[in-house]
């Protein structure tokens, strides 16, 4: 478990991280993903991430999340497990209020703290979930008729 990634920080906190160009970056168990556990036939293993911040000419804070992980979930087809992989990459800005959302570039993702704290696990879990299959199956190789 990476204690950088599970903590709570302030927007101050994450300008401060901009300002220097931080990158926080580590591994957290599938287990410590309460929502993200429920969708899976099992939660061993662990997620890989990279968060890198900076500041935008705007003076808007901008994050580069990436991670990956071996998710395992129930094929809907055959109802065996299946491997699902995920490697995502997405930047996004972090704004301090939904008001404050005007200033994020066009097309860009974003997140309003609204006075709450932002913390890093909780928007790796977010994508980890967003990549899950509407419906798991298997490649169709494995259920073609022999």
């Amino acid at each position: 478990m990476s204690a950088a990634l599970e903590s709570w920080y302030s927007l101050r906190d994450l300008m401060a991280l901009a300002e220097r160009g931080a990158v926080l970056e580590g591994t957290i168990d599938l287990a410590r993903f309460e929502r993200l556990k429920e969708l899976l036939n099992s939660s061993e293993g662990s997620a890989r991430a990279r968060i890198a911040f900076r500041r935008s000419h705007d003076d808007v804070l901008l994050v580069e999340l990436e991670c990956e992980a071996a998710l395992e979930l129930i094929c809907q087809h055959c109802l065996d497990p299946m491997r699902h992989e995920v490697r995502e990459r997405v930047d996004f800005a972090v704004a301090e209020s939904e008001d404050s959302l005007a200033v994020v570039p066009e097309g860009m993702e974003s997140i309003a703290l609204n006075g709450e704290r932002f913390r890093p696990a909780t928007v790796i879990e977010d994508e980890l979930i967003v990549s899950l299959p509407l419906v798991p199956r298997h490649g169709d190789d494995k259920h073609q008729e022999t």
